[in-house]
């Protein structure tokens, strides 16, 4: 059973930053990234399941990407993946996750 993957306004926002500010390292760094992240999300397809709840807000599952955290939640009815935020792991999760459920 394939589910599709969307991001939200927010999350493709994000990437857009992660890929700014990777690429202004090695031209590889952002590209080594995106296609890390790809490998992830066509096992999301498949196994959305697969990560763990955030232990602070069960809707949520997160994924690490490298040194980022990508945020989704999982919608069995519309067989639909929703990557909702993406952003590095010393942030703090619960200040950007709690901020955007509020917002849906």
């Amino acid at each position: 059973m394939s589910f599709r993957v969307t991001f939200l306004t927010d999350a493709e926002r994000d990437l857009h930053d992660i890929e700014e500010y990777l690429s202004h390292f090695y031209a590889s760094t952002a590209r080594n990234f995106f296609e890390q992240l790809k490998k992830k999300i066509l096992l999301l397809e498949n196994m959305p399941d697969m990560c763990p709840t955030y232990e602070n807000d069960s809707y949520f599952r997160r994924m690490a990407v490298d040194d980022y955290l990508l945020f989704y939640s999982v919608d069995e009815r519309q067989k639909l993946v929703v990557v909702h935020r993406m952003f590095h792991s010393k942030r703090d999760a619960s200040q950007q996750i709690m901020t955007h459920r509020t917002l849906e």
